[in-house]
């Protein structure tokens, strides 16, 4: 098992990858410290050489605080999602952080988006930094999302309840 999750989108042009870096406590609420990162390739904008695919936005947030109990929830909607297809978002961040970092699933106007075709929506910013990114997903890319993500989530907690190794 891994400590990664991966969001890859409905044409496989984008990927929003993550990863739980460890577990932390801000105000004394469990929370999660998580690298994500996010990908896209595109065609060529200039059209040479024609048709080839090139690397089109790539950036990475190394140090996104979350809470533990929301990324609980987040899960959750990707499951009912499954059952539902309702749209749903999920704001991730502690009180009074000085981040933000909210991902939403649903249509979203401009995107190609229809019945089993919703937009992945990821919004992060503080101080210094805002990033929106969207893309579509289907059924499957939201269920390999919901199926790392679970193994990433029980694997940090199992981390976490293990006793630390001594060395002697």
């Amino acid at each position: 098992m891994s400590t990664s999750f991966r969001l890859p989108s409905n044409a496989g042009y984008d990927t929003l990858e993550g990863a739980i870096l460890r577990p932390v406590r801000i105000n004394d609420e469990p929370c999660l410290l998580l690298e994500l990162r996010t990908t896209g390739t595109y065609f060529s904008r200039d059209r040479s050489p024609a048709g080839k695919v090139v690397e089109d936005y790539a950036f990475r947030l190394p140090q996104v605080v979350v809470l533990r109990d929301r990324m609980e929830d987040l899960l959750d909607h990707l499951r009912h999602w499954q059952v539902t297809q309702e749209d749903f978002g999920v704001d991730l961040e502690p009180e009074g952080h000085e981040a933000t970092c909210t991902m939403e699933v649903g249509m979203r106007e401009g995107m190609h988006c229809g019945p089993y075709k919703p937009a992945f929506t990821l919004y992060y910013s503080s101080v210094k930094t805002r990033v929106e990114v969207t893309f579509v997903v289907d059924p499957s890319c939201l269920l390999e999302w919901a199926e790392t993500m679970e193994q990433a989530l029980e694997l940090a907690s199992t981390a976490r309840r293990r006793p630390p190794i001594s060395s002697r």
